[in-house]
């Protein structure tokens, strides 16, 4: 995966939190995974923002239909499990 295709990602992916206010931050992706921060600091409804194993899912399949190599999401949710 290439620096643009990781942002190109990114891009994409942060409409599915942005509506609530949230935000997400790459930190690190490989040829087939990818790893970002979950950020609510803006966020007025955290609790609206989906938990952090269906963001992952939903991440996953959005992120396949541009970059079908992509294996693997890891999200870091600061909420509490």
């Amino acid at each position: 995966m290439t620096p643009e295709i990781a942002e190109q990602l990114k891009n994409t992916l942060t409409t599915l939190v942005e509506q609530d206010g949230g935000s997400i931050e790459l930190v690190q992706f490989t040829n087939d995974s990818m790893e970002f921060n979950l950020l609510l600091d803006s966020a007025e409804c955290a609790e609206c923002i989906m938990p952090k194993q269906f963001l992952e899912e939903v991440f996953l399949a959005q992120a396949q239909t541009i970059y079908d190599n992509l294996r693997s999401v890891l999200i870091n949710d600061p909420r509490k499990d």
